[in-house]
C-alpha cells in the first residue's frame, strides 16, 4: 500500500510538470484548445471517481489514475515535430502511448493513452477506432478529458453544472461512450465532486479514495528502476522542448556522475547524483519554447521567467518525494558560493559537494553545447570561463578537479 501511494505521489508531481509545459501558445496552436492549469490532475481525479462508480478493481483504479495524470505526455513529447500543426491531436496520442509504455503496467497505460481521444461516432474520434477495441478505462478518460477542457477554472454554480451535464447527455453515443455516462452522472450529482475539483490538494483527495490509510510523506527509494525510467523519460521531454538542448540533461547527469566518481563516491550516491542531473531542469517545462529558442538576447521579463525554472524544479521534486539532498543537488545549480545566485540566494554554508558539482557540470555542459546565440566552446575554453568564478560562484577545488577529469 505504501509503495503504491508513493508511486502515485511521484507521478502526480510529474503530471504537474507536464501541466506547466502545456501552458504554452505553441501547444494551443496544435490542439486548438488551452490546456494545462492542473488539467492532468483534474482528469486523473475525474477518471478515478468514475472508475470507482463503475466498480473497477483497486489495481485498475491505480492504472486509470496514472493514465489520467499522464494522458497528455505526448503533447510535451512532440514539441519538435508537431508543435503548431493540425496533426498534433492525433500524433500526441500515438507518441504518448509510446512514452508511457516504458512505465510500470506499460501495456495497459499505452492502450489507454492511445485511445483517450476516441469517440463512439467516427466523426469525433481521431484514430477512428471501433468502440469494441477501446477499453473501459480509455472511455472513462475520453470523457474526463473533454469535461475538464469544457470546465472553467472556477467553482460552477448549479445552473452552469446543469448546462455541462446536459451537454454530456446530448452527445452520448457521439462524443461520449454510453457505458460511462451513468457513472459520470451519478458522480456529478454530488456537491463534493465539484468542490473537490477546486481543492488545492487533489492528490490527498485521490489517495483518500484509494486507501484507508497511507503514509505519503515517507521517503521513497530514489535509485530503483522505476525512478530511473521516469528520470530518463522526463529528461528527454525537457531537452526536446528546445532545439538547442537535445541531450543537455543526460550530459549534465553523466558529467556530474563522472566528477563524483573521481572523488570516490560510493555506488548509491553516484546513482543519486545521476538522477539529480537528469531532472535538474525539470522546471524548464514551464518556460515557453519561444523564450528557450530566442536567437537574440532575452529581455528583462524573459530573464525573470527563465530564472524561475529551478524554483519549479525544487518544488516538483520535493512534492514527488525525492530525498532532500537529491532535490537540492538538482535545484541549486544556479546558486553561488557568495549567495548571489538564484532563485533562493543561498550561500556556501548550504551548498554541499553534490550541489557544487552539479553547478560545474551544468555550466560545463551548457558552454560546450551550441546555443541560439553562439557555437559550442571547447572543454578548455569552457573550464577557463568557469575558472573565473572560482571562490565566488563555484568551488575552486572542484574546478581544478573538473579540469583533471574533463580535459
Amino acid at each position: 500500500m505504501r509503495s503504491e501511494a508513493l508511486y502515485i505521489r511521484r507521478m502526480w508531481n510529474f503530471s504537474k510538470a507536464l501541466d506547466l509545459a502545456l501552458i504554452d501558445e505553441e501547444v494551443e496552436k496544435g490542439l486548438n484548445i488551452p490546456i494545462g492549469l492542473r488539467h492532468g490532475e483534474r482528469v486523473g481525479y475525474i477518471s478515478l471517481k468514475i472508475g470507482i462508480a463503475l466498480g473497477l478493481s483497486h489495481k485498475e483504479l491505480i492504472q486509470l489514475l496514472i493514465a489520467g495524470l499522464m494522458h497528455d505526455i505526448g503533447a510535451v513529447g512532440g514539441f519538435h515535430k508537431f508543435h503548431g500543426t493540425p496533426f498534433w491531436v492525433r500524433e500526441h496520442t500515438l507518441l504518448g502511448a509510446e512514452i508511457v509504455h516504458r512505465f510500470p503496467d506499460g501495456d495497459v497505460l499505452s492502450e489507454i493513452v492511445r485511445h483517450h481521444h476516441e469517440a463512439p461516432h467516427s466523426n469525433y474520434g481521431v484514430l477512428k477506432t471501433e468502440p469494441s477495441q477501446v477499453s473501459i478505462n480509455s472511455k472513462i478518460i475520453s470523457l474526463a478529458d473533454k469535461v475538464d477542457v469544457k470546465l472553467s477554472r472556477k467553482v460552477l454554480n448549479r445552473e452552469e453544472r446543469e448546462k455541462l451535464i446536459q451537454w454530456v447527455k446530448e452527445y452520448e453515443g457521439k462524443l461520449f461512450y454510453s457505458e460511462v455516462i451513468p457513472a459520470f452522472l451519478g458522480v456529478a450529482a454530488t456537491e463534493a465532486f465539484w468542490l473537490d475539483l477546486e481543492h488545492q490538494d487533489l492528490l490527498q483527495v485521490s489517495l483518500d479514495l484509494l486507501f484507508d490509510e497511507w503514509d505519503v510523506w515517507s521517503t521513497p527509494k530514489v535509485c530503483n528502476q522505476d525512478t530511473r525510467v521516469l528520470a530518463s523519460t522526463f529528461a528527454d521531454l525537457i531537452d526536446q522542448k528546445s532545439s538547442f538542448t537535445a541531450r543537455h540533461s543526460r550530459s549534465v547527469a553523466d558529467t556530474a556522475k563522472k566528477l563524483a566518481e573521481g572523488l570516490g563516491w560510493e555506488k548509491k550516491a553516484l546513482k543519486e547524483i545521476w538522477i539529480a542531473g537528469m531532472v535538474h531542469d525539470l522546471g524548464k517545462l514551464a518556460i515557453p519554447k519561444k523564450v528557450l529558442d530566442k536567437p537574440g538576447p532575452l529581455d528583462s521579463h524573459e530573464i525573470e521567467l527563465v530564472r524561475t525554472h529551478t524554483y519549479h524544479t525544487y518544488h516538483l521534486l520535493a512534492g514527488a518525494g525525492f530525498p532532500h539532498h537529491v532535490t537540492q543537488w538538482a535545484a541549486y545549480h544556479h546558486e553561488r558560493l557568495d549567495g548571489k545566485g538564484y532563485p533562493f540566494g543561498i550561500g556556501a554554508d548550504k551548498l554541499d559537494t553534490g550541489a557544487r558539482l552539479m553547478t560545474i557540470a551544468d555550466m560545463f555542459t551548457a558552454l560546450t553545447e551550441d546555443r541560439p546565440y553562439r557555437q559550442a566552446l571547447s572543454p578548455d575554453e569552457a573550464l577557463a570561463i568557469i575558472q573565473r568564478g572560482s571562490g565566488t560562484a563555484v568551488d575552486p577545488v572542484l574546478v581544478e578537479h573538473a579540469r583533471r577529469m574533463l580535459t
